[in-house]
């Protein structure tokens, strides 16, 4: 292993941390610009300053912050970027994310991964992190809208298409070119539509949301240190015990 293979993935809020917070912003633009997803880029950023949100980035210790993801439950931020986008298109969105909500909803969004540190596996990482904080941001489902290329890391996770709107789920946006899938994970505790390994990873980083350990999503080992503690506070240990009794009862 040489260095190059360190990451840290950690967590944080953006109102607590709006330098890193701005960074994110901007290497997401970067990477969007050069795919020639420009309609995205417009989306409001009222999330940076809502409390609610927290933000999953991977940085490496020297190429610096190379990917992220965020984590936006309903509320302060007003409308989710997925009904913002999606509306136009099907108006059936707004029931259906209403419906969600009264149990507790966010949505994984604005994932972005560096093109300096491409192929390394890091969009299924960090979207196994941000599902893992569904537990500590007491979320009973999560919702996203994802391209056709990172659909793959959605379903490993547990998201299944929201076939009530578009065509089952599936929606041309933003380009011609790409085709984009609103998802949703119905049991954001239990996962019972992850994959085995996947779900395990995730119980992982939820019983001990501080861990080290090797990676391997896409053929290259990486050394990575987790820091998922939401609001950087320790969980309820009544938390850890419930979810240690879903996960024996799910792998049996």
């Amino acid at each position: 292993m040489t260095r190059s293979d360190r990451l840290w993935i950690r967590a944080f809020r953006p109102v607590d941390e709006p330098k890193l917070a701005a960074e994110y912003l901007l290497e997401h633009e970067r990477v969007l610009t050069d795919i020639g997803v420009t309609p995205a880029i417009a989306s409001s950023n009222r999330w940076l300053s809502d409390p609610s949100v927290h933000l999953i980035v991977a940085m490496h210790d020297r190429l610096g912050m190379v990917a992220g993801i965020r984590v936006q439950p309903a509320g302060q931020s007003g409308p989710f970027p997925m009904e913002q986008a999606i509306a136009p298109l099907d108006s059936g969105i707004h029931g259906a994310l209403r419906f969600l909500e009264e149990g507790g909803v966010a949505e994984i969004c604005g994932l972005w991964n560096a093109h300096r540190f491409a192929g390394r596996g890091l969009p299924l990482l960090l979207s196994e992190s941000a599902v893992a904080l569904a537990s500590q941001l007491n979320l009973r489902s999560m919702t996203c809208f994802v391209a056709h290329y990172t659909l793959r890391h959605a379903r490993k996770v547990g998201f299944v298409p929201l076939e009530g709107i578009g065509d089952k789920g599936v929606f041309t946006y933003p380009i011609p070119t790409i085709r984009s899938i609103a998802m949703v994970i119905p049991d954001a505790f239990a996962l019972t539509h992850a994959s085995p390994r996947v779900r395990e990873a995730i119980f992982s980083l939820r019983t001990r949301p501080v861990q080290s350990r090797l990676e391997n999503p896409a053929g290259c080992v990486l050394q990575v240190n987790y820091l998922l503690h939401a609001d950087n506070q320790q969980q309820d240990l009544q938390v850890f015990g419930e979810i240690l009794q879903c996960r024996h009862r799910y792998s049996a």
